[in-house]
């Protein structure tokens, strides 16, 4: 049972690996797919005639070539591709039926073509349908032992598939992580909070509330460093963005935008409410042990301007920057409200 479990995790079906390349695999894939199946009408009514086949191969093909047509001049497609898929197993039972051991071979292909140009889940059903179907039909033309081989082998390809699906998925995810976050304190990176941001504006001009920005700067950080090492200092940044995340609330976003600067946005807060978000984080920071033996203070400077006016993120944190820095030169441990 565990082995099963630990199969299970790995297929990690609900993950979607292929989502944002789908498109561009269905449209090669009808294209190619397209091409293939009117040459293989043509076989069918070369030698046979086999009218029936070469005439679903024809109609398929025909669908496929006209949903790129459409794509391509911006219109919906004839049949969506769960259609045509279905139309494609159903086309592969029926040539089982008909010509047997031939018929067969056009299971395996059309697994991968599910699970390509498919959700993941509605790709497994299809492919259920299909192995069900097929091996009926292999079992009505081919014999019960034929049936039982093309079963295992063709439930072999099924759970391959989702494997290298699964781990692809861990892969992205893998990537992804690394790709937004802050390798040392786990905090978001500053080029997450650009794409953030840029997401959130056309979200803030349809609700007419905009995010509020806090840049947090530990105070005299050269010092610490200085004095006690960078691996201290490293240690001090850590336990910073743990207070930090400790004391956001749910919704609020933690990024390291450079050196020991963060910033903490609120999506959707008043710069009222923010201010009093910033001092509860000030003190809160202030009576935490970041450094044995030593208080480590912040300096927070507060950005409620309208993102959607700015809608720059580099203006947005400069705004914050500025009632940092002026924070600094009153004193420090303090917050400052960007006019």
């Amino acid at each position: 049972m565990k082995k099963l479990a630990q199969l299970l995790a790995a297929m990690d079906i609900a993950n979607d690996s292929l989502a944002m390349y789908r498109a561009v695999i269905v449209h090669n894939l009808s294209l190619i797919g397209g091409v293939m199946l009117g040459a293989v009408g043509v076989l069918h009514v070369v030698s046979g005639p086999r009218w029936p086949l070469a005439l679903l191969n024809f109609g398929v093909c025909a669908i496929l070539l006209g949903n790129i047509l459409a794509t391509r001049y911006g219109r919906r497609t004839f049949l969506p591709f769960s259609v045509v898929a279905a139309l494609l197993i159903a086309a592969v039972i029926g040539s089982t039926l008909l010509q047997g051991f031939n018929g067969v071979l056009w299971a395996y292909p059309t697994l991968f073509i599910c699970f390509f140009t498919l959700p993941r889940r509605l790709a497994l059903v299809l492919s259920v349908v299909l192995i069900v179907g097929v091996c009926a039909a292999g079992l009505e033309r081919l014999g019960a032992g034929a049936s039982a081989r093309l079963f295992i082998s063709l439930a072999f390809v099924l759970l391959m598939i989702n494997v290298v699906l699964g781990v692809l998925g861990e892969l992205q995810r893998a990537l992804v992580t690394q790709a937004i976050t802050d390798p040392l304190t786990g905090c978001y990176n500053r080029r997450h909070l650009q794409s953030y941001v840029d997401r959130m504006v056309p979200a803030t001009e349809a609700s007419g509330s905009g995010p509020v920005l806090l840049a947090i700067d530990i105070d005299h950080f050269k010092s610490i460093n200085d004095r006690h090492g960078h691996d201290v200092g490293d240690a001090v940044l850590c336990r910073l963005a743990e207070v930090v995340t400790a004391r956001q609330r749910l919704g609020d976003l933690l990024f390291r935008t450079g050196g020991e600067e963060f910033a903490l946005l609120l999506p959707r807060s008043t710069a009222r409410d923010a201010v009093l978000v910033a001092e509860e984080l000030r003190a809160y920071v202030a009576s935490s042990e970041l450094l044995p033996g030593e208080k480590v203070t912040v300096s927070v400077g507060v950005s409620a301007s309208a993102l959607s006016a700015m809608r720059n993120v580099k203006d947005w944190l400069k705004s914050a920057d500025m009632a940092l820095y002026q924070a600094k030169h009153e004193g420090r441990d303090r917050v400052v409200l960007a006019a």
